[in-house]
């Protein structure tokens, strides 16, 4: 009877210590939190709007490709899962006599890993907020207008540390937006500087 008491009382004990250590561990670190952004950065690339072009009609310029940019902010809620927020800047395009303008704020989830001491890969999924613009000078071949709306992103990538506060980093993103003649993709291939701090 008296082991018994023992062993109870030295697992209560037991249960009060690790109760008070976990009670002085900091919280995971949340978006809400300034301890959670970890790192900025600028990117900047080609985008390629994969939207029919009108081939058939050869008088009208057709370009899909056209320079892009973005800015962005992450951090961490543990050593492989983070979060990611931007803005991007799809340039414009020509396509069936029509000038096609876009651009979107992503918000995405990220998972990563170190491969070594300085290089990195990862990869992300999100939702967006955009905004796609067409115009026309014959409105009669292709369909004008504003739209905004919520769409998706993906992408992968990779980092290399040039030290350990500044980055090189390269990847590739598929954007869904809505465009006045319906829903579809923006890809995105860029390269840039990223800040950790």
């Amino acid at each position: 009877m008296k082991h018994a008491s023992t062993l109870s009382a030295a697992v209560a004990l037991g249960l009060l210590a690790s109760s008070a250590a976990f009670a002085q561990q900091a919280p995971a670190p949340a978006p809400w939190r300034g301890d959670f952004w970890g790192y900025i950065g600028a990117s900047a690339g080609e985008s390629k709007f994969r939207t029919e072009c009108g081939r058939t009609i050869t008088q009208f310029e057709c370009d899909q490709k056209d320079t892009a940019w973005k800015v962005y902010a992450g951090g961490k809620f543990n050593p492989i899962l983070g979060m990611e927020i931007g803005y991007t800047d799809f340039g414009k395009i020509k396509a069936s006599g029509g000038d096609t303008k876009a651009w979107a704020v992503p918000v995405s989830l990220t998972a990563g890993t170190p491969l070594g001491e300085r290089f990195g890969v990862f990869g992300k999924v999100g939702g967006l907020y955009g905004r796609t613009d067409v115009s026309a000078s014959l409105e009669s071949l292709v369909e004008t207008g504003h739209k905004s709306g919520w769409g998706w992103t993906y992408g992968v990538g990779a980092t290399f540390a040039i030290t350990p506060a500044l980055q090189l980093r390269a990847e590739w993103e598929r954007y869904k937006l809505d465009f006045a003649g319906g829903r579809d993709d923006v890809d995105m291939l860029s390269g840039g500087l990223q800040v950790r701090f």
